[in-house]
């Protein structure tokens, strides 16, 4: 008993510094600060932009080696909200566990490739905003705030679903609209498309959320969604359009969560 209160109140502490501006523009800025790790030194500072591009090409190749078990994490994906629509919260625990984990797979993809030429490379702020997201995720199975019972309401944002459905779907080639891409994309192994599946599950159980995991889950998918739209400008038109219609998920789910947090806030405040 004395633990469950403890961490009440630890919670309830986060739950108010979430309230803040400044606690924003840290999570923004700390891990935005953080200089790229790579085992072989910093020497790579004197040939940045190649080394930005040589650690993205082998990012990229590294996702190649898990086509194979693509269909598999979809799988892992549809089962683990059916099964949450199915068995509510009686699986509400499992769940979180079980994003948490996705997301740990994510960040193991996404930010970590051993090269020939600088060793083990870390993408530190990538890191450090996917941890901030798989530890909420983690604190959320431990102590659950969730209460994932469904039940009907004509403020539920339906319009979310074929979002999110788009998010899985992920056809990451170019203008091919194959449907294929539900089973083979690479969606679940990454950040971008995960976020706002996961952000829809817990909009549909809003108000009764973890408020502190709404937020800054919604607030690291704008900024993450910020940092795609910079690249999507760098590309050539046609794909640059389409790198953006892609992320619409992430940047129209996570901006609308971030906000109907926020303003749970007043709500409490100035019931």
């Amino acid at each position: 008993m004395t633990d469950n209160i403890k961490m009440m109140d630890l919670y309830q502490k986060a739950e108010h510094i979430t309230r803040k501006w400044w606690f924003y523009l840290l999570v923004f800025l700390v891990p935005a600060a953080l200089p790229p790790f790579a085992s072989t030194g910093l020497g790579y500072w004197r040939e940045l932009k190649s080394f930005i591009w040589y650690v993205s090409d082998e990012v990229y190749n590294k996702k190649l080696t898990y086509q194979s078990s693509m269909p598999i994490m979809h799988l892992f994906v549809l089962v683990l909200v059916v099964a949450l629509l199915v068995l509510g919260k009686r699986f509400g625990r499992a769940f979180s566990l079980l994003v948490a984990l996705n997301f740990a797979y994510i960040a193991f993809i996404q930010t970590s490739v051993v090269t020939e030429k600088y060793g083990l490379v870390v993408i530190s702020e990538l890191f450090a905003w996917y941890l901030i997201v798989f530890l909420l995720w983690l604190w959320e199975a431990l102590t659950p705030k969730n209460d994932f019972t469904w039940y009907k309401s004509q403020g539920k944002p339906y319009w979310a679903i074929p979002l999110a459905l788009l998010a899985f779907w992920d056809p990451d080639q170019t203008w091919q609209l194959h449907l294929r891409y539900f089973i083979v994309s690479y969606s679940p192994t990454a950040f971008c498309m995960m976020i706002p599946i996961y952000l829809t599950v817990l909009l549909f159980i809003y108000p009764k959320v973890n408020l502190l995991l709404l937020r800054v889950q919604g607030f690291v998918g704008i900024v993450i969604g910020v940092i795609t739209l910079v690249i999507a400008f760098m590309k050539e038109l046609s794909s640059g359009i389409y790198w953006t219609l892609l992320h619409a998920p992430l940047i129209a789910i996570s901006l609308y969560s971030f906000i109907l947090g926020i303003r749970a806030k007043i709500a409490t405040q100035n019931p």
